[in-house]
């Protein structure tokens, strides 16, 4: 018996192995197409800051422009101050003046916050740039990878389950027949070590004569509570 319990806890580890395998082919389609989702977010994030940094320039000439018309008024004005006749109309032109100068004041400011906010946004945009280009190809390296690793899968998955099962064919109908059901019931795992009297399937305490037979190997032992098969090993 403690061969064939040896025998199936090696198969169970090798099942083990397939599952992984199995899980690696069922996730990879959705790996990859979160990764592509990661960089579409990243290129999408970055066409916004560009957008913004467009708006700002775009705003920046207009209030440029509008200055410039404002000087030209306040130029006509002052050329206009040596040809008025009476000194209301003179107060008048100085104070369309001063109004201009203090208005043009404003634009300047505000030309000034817009030129600082777009070289910010210069600099975070170039940043973010390098980074997109940067993951795009970690993200290119590693859908290379998982590719690659796909089209082994199959076959990795294939010579693993011709070796379990030639082991499980040298153990007896009735330990086979029981391992693959528990393999349905429990998730993959029906063979488990025990350790100081804990079920390693579990994590449940079991009998101490029940722990002291399962540490012998010589009978098939089921575990009370979850009913996986007991082989003990010193791993």
């Amino acid at each position: 018996m403690e061969d064939e319990l040896r025998t199936i806890y090696e198969a169970q580890k090798i099942h083990l192995k397939i599952m992984e395998q199995e899980n690696k082919r069922l996730l990879a389609p959705e790996k990859i197409k979160s990764m592509d989702n990661e960089i579409k977010e990243l290129k999408g994030k970055l066409e916004k800051e560009k957008q913004v940094i467009e708006e700002l320039e775009k705003e920046r000439r207009k209030k440029e422009k509008e200055l410039d018309g404002e000087r030209e008024k306040i130029k006509k004005y002052e050329s206009k101050l040596y040809e008025v006749k009476t000194n209301k109309e003179y107060q008048a032109l100085l104070k369309e003046i001063e109004m201009a100068k203090s208005e043009n004041d404003k634009t300047e400011e505000d030309i000034l916050i817009l030129m600082e906010k777009v070289e910010e946004l210069k600099t975070d945009f170039e940043s973010l740039s390098k980074h997109v280009q940067q993951r795009q190809k970690e993200v290119e390296n590693e859908k290379t990878k998982l590719e690659k690793e796909l089209t082994t899968i199959d076959k990795q998955i294939s010579e693993l389950t011709a070796k379990r099962d030639k082991l499980l064919s040298t153990v007896s109908e009735r330990l086979r027949k029981t391992y693959r059901t528990l393999l349905e019931k429990r998730n993959g795992i029906a063979v488990v070590n025990v350790k100081n009297g804990v079920c390693l399937g579990c994590y449940m305490n079991i009998p101490p004569q029940m722990f002291i037979e399962a540490t012998k190997n010589q009978s098939l032992i089921l575990c009370p509570s979850c009913n996986r098969i007991f082989y003990f090993t010193e791993e």
